[in-house]
């Protein structure tokens, strides 16, 4: 009895301690949202501080019309396509390039040199080269459909030359990364096994390097978010996201620029959550290594 009673304390107190560990996490941001509030009511100008309640209500409706550019909902979800077709060119091309590099000294020696140029370059810095060489072309022109009534019409080619560049470099050197340092003590075991070159590729350089390349693409994927959402703020753009937040400013609608703002720390937020569940479901043997 005494040894039940001694668990049942032990695990109250485990309990407990979650509880007051996760409440740490809410004190800040509490903090936060009543000192704005008191802000908002003092200054009593929504056209430079919100109330919370406006803000609120437009975030738990996401499908109401907002000043005739569409819905939070669709904005986000035209960012948002915007960015994972942007990306998915940037892993598919920048994942064997890194690859390449970090496997052949040949390829590396010929190829970072041009890395190495381009690297120090902002995304954002290219933005204007890009509205100015693609213009607003969009995809469904580019095979030459001029309208398609889908939200490819929306996905501009200049915007996935800034996310791909804003994506390329995190995940290439990740890669490269991720397959220089390999372990020597595998490559001569799986040598000694007698592995040939490409099986010790798929068997041994791929998953040792994977943790890196996800790590790379996670970073990539949280610089392509944030550069997007600039790119829509450039003349040339007519929805998205950052076009919301534009078009709020200018009319002085501060409730849908800050609704328009936390949904984009939403989304970064789950973006980030959803490549982290597949990183540890993925390379968990790093874990038990440690």
């Amino acid at each position: 009895m005494l040894r039940r009673g001694a668990a049942g304390i032990d695990s109250a107190n485990s309990i407990m301690g979650k509880v007051f560990t996760t409440a740490q996490s809410f004190i800040l941001p509490i903090a936060f949202l009543i000192v704005w509030e008191v802000i908002a009511v003092i200054l009593d100008n929504p056209a430079l501080v919100p109330r919370l309640t406006a803000v609120i209500a437009i975030l738990v409706n996401p499908f109401s019309e907002l000043i005739g550019t569409g819905s939070l909902a669709w904005n986000t979800i035209v960012s948002l396509v915007r960015v994972l077709a942007g990306f998915a060119i940037a892993v598919i091309i920048c994942v064997p390039v890194g690859l390449a590099m970090g496997v052949s000294k040949t390829i590396n020696r010929l190829v970072n040199p041009l890395v190495e140029l381009f690297r120090p370059l902002c995304p954002i810095a290219w933005i204007p080269f890009a509205m100015a060489m693609f213009k607003t072309t969009r995809v469904p022109q580019l095979f030459g459909v001029r309208y398609t009534d889908t939200i490819l019409d929306s996905v501009q080619v200049g915007m996935l030359f800034i996310i791909f560049w804003g994506g390329l470099f995190p995940i290439l050197l990740n890669t490269v990364h991720g397959v220089s340092n390999v372990r020597e003590i595998w490559l001569e075991t799986a040598k000694m096994l007698g592995a040939s070159k490409v099986k010790m590729f798929r068997r041994v350089i791929l998953p040792a390097a994977l943790p890196a390349i996800l790590t790379g693409i996670r970073i990539g994927l949280g610089i392509s978010w944030m550069v997007i959402i600039a790119a829509e703020m450039l003349p040339g753009s007519d929805s998205g996201i950052g076009y919301l937040i534009m078009y709020s400013y200018e009319l002085a609608e501060m409730d849908i620029l800050v609704a328009s703002m936390v949904m984009i720390g939403l989304m970064g937020l789950l973006l980030n959550r959803g490549l982290q569940l597949v990183s540890n479901r993925i390379s968990g043997w790093t874990a038990l290594e440690r």
